[in-house]
């Protein structure tokens, strides 16, 4: 028993010494190698210890990073569509994303950059993730070099989507201290996870409306519907 349990320990480090970040690309292509950062509308890779690369959420459907899944979506901003990453907080027959939050791009230690994108943060919601194609852009300085770009993200943010029941939509839960917010998202809640009787109890008596409540939700909302 104790040479099985050995053996079992070795290849979890195993395992784990081999896992590497990597980025799902729209052609199904698979970039292997370490993310240095993202600020959600595109994402930093050193692909295997070769070439750095910036790769806009347009291209991608979905990265795996520090034990985190973010996915590609779609957003409506005035009259422009753009993509986002979303980072995955909980998958089901509900999904429940966060957007922002946490320090994101390392800081530059070399300016050797060939090609700086233009970012802007727009504030829409709406839509779902596209399937474009492209490629990445080449970065030159290696592993320490990185774009200038902000090294702060934006406020975080959460959406919630139902597939196949309505679009991708805010939950508007930054400082929520108004009782119109509260009623907001009690009813987006229900829209979404009210055909489960015990559930639409639980959000019909609840006065905070958190992050932590609305996660904690989600979740019994998808077990109950496995």
């Amino acid at each position: 028993m104790k040479i099985l349990n050995l053996f079992i320990l070795f290849f979890s480090i195993t395992f784990i010494a081999k896992a590497q970040d990597f980025i799902v690309k729209n052609n199904d292509d698979v970039i292997r190698g370490t993310i240095k950062g993202t600020d959600y509308f595109s994402v930093f890779i050193s692909a295997n210890d070769e070439a750095d690369v910036i790769l806009p959420a347009k291209d991608v459907k979905n990265f795996f990073w520090n034990g985190d899944s973010f996915v590609s979506k779609g957003f409506a901003n005035g009259r422009n569509f753009e993509y986002r990453f979303v980072k995955v907080i909980e998958m089901g027959s509900v999904n429940l994303y966060s957007f922002g939050g946490g320090t994101l791009v390392p800081e530059v230690k070399e300016k050797k950059v060939k090609f700086r994108p233009s970012i802007g943060i727009g504030t829409g919601t709406g839509g779902y993730g596209g399937m474009g194609m492209g490629g990445g852009i080449s970065i030159g300085g290696g592993r320490n070099a990185a774009p200038e770009r902000p090294a702060g993200a934006p406020v975080i943010r959460y959406f919630i989507e139902k597939p196949g029941a309505g679009p991708l939509q805010e939950v508007p839960m930054k400082a929520i201290t108004e009782d119109a917010k509260k009623t907001e998202v009690k009813n987006i809640l229900l829209q979404k996870m009210g055909d489960q009787p015990a559930l639409k109890a639980k959000v019909e008596a609840g006065t905070d409306f958190n992050s932590r409540d609305v996660i904690e939700w989600v979740k019994e909302y998808n077990a109950t519907k496995k």
